[in-house]
């Protein structure tokens, strides 16, 4: 049965995104980063937002796809933080997570098309989520 609370993450509500595959490994969900020797990262210090990870590459143990852009892409929030529909998204600049804006916190190019829903990780745990619209990219 359909839960429309809950958000398989790594897994677009559309058809309507671009997905790059990167080396390196980065849970579904998390904002990557791309740091200067060619590795992936959750860190702003490390580099300039590229997407958001939709999780382990079927090309590749070693490998992580990740959304560009697109529409409804799922992003994991940080603990007790509930995402405003149409709100600017900010990302923790330590953990590559949604969270409120402020101090630790970079606004992207991208806005919320949710609210407060459940993520479900690969490994089947549940986290709080949120679905994301980047249609320019973050």
């Amino acid at each position: 049965m359909h839960d429309a609370t809950k958000v398989l993450l790594g897994v677009p509500k559309t058809n309507d995104s671009a997905v790059d595959n990167l080396k390196g490994t980065i849970a579904a969900g998390l904002v990557v980063r791309h740091k200067s020797d060619g590795t992936i990262s959750v860190a702003a210090a490390d580099g300039p937002p590229r997407g958001v990870s939709l999780g382990t590459s079927l090309s590749g143990l070693d490998r992580t796809s990740m959304a560009r852009r697109g529409l409804k892409i799922p992003l994991i929030l940080t603990a007790a933080f509930t995402p405003t529909l149409g709100a600017q998204v900010h990302i923790s600049d330590t953990t590559g997570k949604g969270i409120a804006s402020g101090a630790g916190a970079t606004g992207m190019n991208a806005t919320y098309a949710s609210g407060l829903l459940t993520g479900i990780q690969e490994d089947g745990t549940e986290i709080p989520a949120a679905l994301i619209d980047m249609p320019g990219g973050l």
